[in-house]
């Protein structure tokens, strides 16, 4: 049986008990399941939630942070454990409530010393009487300290040393020459674990605003695509110029008669759009991978599920939707990726099996021909690539774009599809706010081929409700889940169920 955890809030509004089945975030507007009339508190402060039988806190970069037993905590999530005490804001408190019992070097909260919010004054500590065994364990605590310190000086050092005879200080050698930059696949960032494979709990609050990660398109990197039948289906006619995306483009942009941005005034949320999407999206895509789903390491995998038809593709540019994906595609030859040897990736050379793979949609990319042998070709093709989706979330946006259409007569701005681990990782590179991703069993979210991404930061607030309406609606039948994120990765985040069914929760 399943072990309940309560939650006791104290705020300003009294107090309340919370029972915690997923996950609650707390903060000072509705961005949050709890609002709390605390001026200390920022929009999304903090959030507790649970992994199985775990249950974890994370700061969801607040401003005045969140202290667990009077110590401040950041980054990653922290184990909870029963008894533990939590403050946030300026006069905010929840006691952790749980069947497990705190471990015995846990610090009961009276003991610790509660770390003041920026610009208050400090705290006056209170003597307290400190025992033999206590000054003994503090001793102990001392010298281990000072051993690791002492361990870590000698290793970077030695790091130092290292450093400077293998890179010169200055941006060329000696002799002149350019230095080497660094290889982009010469390792894999250590980041948050993605949450939707089998690793550690992930940082939600990091998840949510790393959804929306492209670089802005630049035109010039596009070519003309020509060569599919002029009588095909809209949304499979890929005969785009790079003159009718650029109109597209900039009709989506044309300045509007309100204001726009992330919040602008009017702007109105429906709870379907700021709740349990991050969880049901991790239910499902489990399913996905017990049921055998294969994510795409690198762009032979690509090229695989569309030959295959797992995914499909869409134009770059319509009436409806205009796609400013694929801006860290580049001209550099395919290589086969593998997390056990990412370092020394190999190219894809005709003694791969792969290539074959790749040769064959090069040969026929939807009545276009490309040439492997050159860059500009090699680039076209994988920008086309990460162009596609799953089947099922096709006549999704197309109905979402035409609706849109419809209304505001400017078309949607598509800002992410289908994504390949090796692109994924590429993106850690060049896009301080994209997905990170660290070893085998991680599926950033759109490697799974099911999500896309809206760009909404130049909407005003009634195409942005308009929008979340549909979306919200498209919700409730069980179609998909959405997401509203915000800062500096603000999009509308949707992830369609691959086999039309929601998650077993």
């Amino acid at each position: 049986m399943r072990k309940k955890v309560k939650l006791e809030l104290d705020s300003p509004e009294g107090i309340r008990e919370l029972d915690l089945e997923g996950e609650i975030s707390f903060g000072r507007t509705e961005l949050a399941d709890i609002v709390i009339d605390d001026p200390g508190l920022s929009r999304i402060n903090t959030t507790i939630f649970r992994d199985n039988e775990e249950v974890l806190i994370v700061d969801e970069g607040s401003s005045n942070g969140t202290f667990l037993n009077g110590k401040r905590i950041e980054g990653e999530p922290r184990l909870l454990f029963d008894g533990d005490e939590i403050k946030m804001g300026l006069d905010t408190r929840v006691r952790v409530s749980i069947g497990d019992k705190r471990r015995e070097t846990a610090k009961p909260a009276a003991e610790v010393a509660e770390e003041p919010l920026p610009g208050s004054p400090p705290p006056k500590p209170a003597p307290k009487p400190v025992s033999a065994s206590r000054r003994r364990s503090g001793e102990t605590e001392l010298i281990l300290y000072v051993a690791l310190g002492s361990t870590f000086l000698i290793i970077f050092g030695a790091l130092i040393v290292i450093f400077i005879l293998m890179e010169p200080g200055d941006p060329e050698t000696a002799d002149g020459t350019p230095r080497r930059e660094m290889d982009s696949r010469a390792m894999i960032p250590i980041a948050v674990q993605d949450p939707f494979g089998g690793q550690e709990q992930e940082d939600i609050g990091e998840l949510v605003q790393y959804f929306e990660v492209q670089d802005d398109i630049d035109v010039a990197d596009l070519n003309d695509v020509t060569g599919s039948d002029s009588n095909a289906p809209m949304e499979e006619n890929f005969n785009v110029t790079v003159e009718f995306f650029k109109k597209q483009q900039a009709k989506a942009m044309e300045a509007r008669n309100a204001p726009t941005g992330n919040d602008p005034p009017g702007q109105k949320i429906p709870p379907e759009l700021r709740g349990d999407g991050v969880i049901k999206q991790k239910a499902k895509l489990r399913e996905m991978l017990q049921e055998g789903y294969v994510q795409p390491m690198d762009y032979s995998d690509l090229a695989k599920k569309r030959m295959s038809g797992e995914l499909v593709e869409l134009p770059m540019a319509t009436e409806y939707w205009v796609l400013e994906v694929g801006s860290s595609a580049n001209e550099e030859q395919f290589t086969s990726f593998d997390f056990d040897d990412h370092v020394n990736a190999p190219t894809i050379t005709p003694m791969f099996p792969d290539y074959v793979t790749l040769s064959q949609l090069a040969t026929n990319f939807s009545g276009h021909r490309y040439d492997m042998n050159n860059g500009a070709d090699r680039k076209q093709m994988k920008q086309r690539m990460l162009r596609m989706f799953h089947p099922r979330a096709r006549p999704i946006l197309i109905s979402l774009a035409k609706a849109y259409h419809a209304r505001f007569n400017r078309p949607l701005r598509v800002t992410s599809l289908s994504r390949s681990m090796e692109y994924q990782i590429l993106l850690n590179k060049t896009n301080a706010n994209s997905f990170k991703v660290r070893g085998k069993g991680s599926l950033p979210p759109h490697t799974s081929g099911c999500a896309f991404d809206l760009a909404r930061k130049h909407m005003t607030a009634e195409e942005q409700n308009f929008v979340m309406a549909e979306l919200a609606r498209m919700e409730n039948e069980g179609i998909l889940d959405a997401l509203r994120e915000g800062n500096v990765n603000a999009c509308f985040h949707v992830f369609i169920y691959d086999d039309g069914v929601p998650p077993q929760m």
